[in-house]
């Protein structure tokens, strides 16, 4: 049986990684040559028609790759690369990240690649916010020339669905995770659509209504973490993650970015009330009593039936074998943790 990680145990790791050197002190990091790659889709570049201009000025028009076609990325990268970056800001939504990162890494040694500047350039930023950005792409890319962001290493997700290629990420989720984002993309985006999303499926779940029961409705299968099988065949919601924050201030993948070679892996076979019953816990800092943690090198999902799935807020269709692990520890540059 696949032994389930305490708090007590995934400290004890973290403590013994840092005695060993695995986790890399982290510093502030002076840049030289930074280049920007900005999503023209992205809400903050559409409401501010001058943040282009301002930003090729910070970094220098020929560091800067503005991208409104997927299929403009990666000579978007190859192009910035060739200038010889050695940092690169990416401006945009949690959505940028993915499409970004999957072409960066395809084919390039991770060790050599510029480190990663995330900004909060899209609508909810949820990637941004859990690695500390704050203020606008204008504010982080001014930082980043100041050096006054400080470097670390973590693990990124990786995600293969049905043995095709691998997408990497900071958040993969599926089952009430899924249903929740259809909602949301039906309706209002922005932070008060999510909540309004988070209120209507929370009090549907209290009162057993038909909106709940088909965006809770479990999923059979098989998961093995790290060649273990979990003593579980039913679920609600899988999530891995590389940050600790699913969104909106639920951050219960508490050992995220702890460990370079691992990701926190968490799922649930919790009916709808009970999971809606510890949003408020979940909320306030707990890591949820419904939840089974894992530490986590690779996993594989094996569902009896297809399956949406996500990864950083980006809906990919139905699969019934995921592989699902930690890609390549990449370098980040965020704002230094805030001391309490």
């Amino acid at each position: 049986m696949r032994r389930r990680y305490t708090a007590t145990d995934v400290s004890s790791a973290i403590a013994a990684s840092i005695a060993v050197g695995a986790l890399r002190p982290i510093h502030s990091a002076a840049v030289a040559t930074p280049g920007v790659l900005i999503n023209a889709n992205a809400r903050s570049v559409r409401r501010d028609p001058d943040l282009v201009a301002r930003l090729r000025r910070l970094a220098s028009p020929e560091r800067t790759a503005l991208t409104s076609q997927l299929d403009e990325i990666e000579p978007a990268l190859a192009a910035l690369l060739d200038r010889g970056i050695d940092a690169l800001a990416l401006v945009g939504g949690d959505g940028t990240l993915p499409h970004t990162l999957t072409r960066l890494l395809d084919g390039r040694d991770p060790t050599a690649l510029p480190a990663i500047v995330p900004t909060r350039g899209g609508t909810v930023n949820t990637i941004a916010r859990s690695l500390g950005v704050r203020g606008g792409p204008e504010q982080t890319l001014a930082q980043l020339l100041r050096g006054e962001l400080a470097e670390q290493r973590r693990a990124v997700v990786r995600v293969a669905a049905d043995g095709g290629a691998p997408l990497f990420g900071f958040l993969f989720i599926n089952g009430v995770g899924v249903s929740f984002l259809e909602l949301y993309y039906a309706g209002r985006t922005g932070p008060a659509g999510a909540f309004s999303v988070v209120a209507r499926l929370s009090a549907s779940a209290l009162v057993g209504g038909p909106l709940a029961r088909r965006a809770f409705a479990a999923f059979k299968g098989e998961l093995e973490v790290d060649g273990e099988r979990i003593d579980q065949r039913h679920f609600t919601v899988i999530a891995a993650g590389a940050v600790r924050h699913l969104g909106l201030g639920f951050a219960p993948l508490y050992s995220a970015g702890s460990d370079p070679e691992r990701i926190h892996l968490a799922a649930t076979g919790a009916s709808a009330a009970r999971i809606a019953l510890e949003l408020p816990a979940l909320r306030a800092g707990s890591r949820g009593t419904s939840l089974t943690h894992f530490p986590c090198r690779d996993a594989v999902l094996r569902l009896t039936a297809p399956l949406a799935w996500s990864i950083d807020a980006e809906l990919f269709p139905p699969a019934q074998r995921l592989a699902i692990g930690a890609g390549p520890a990449l370098r980040f540059l965020c704002p230094p943790a805030r001391r309490a």
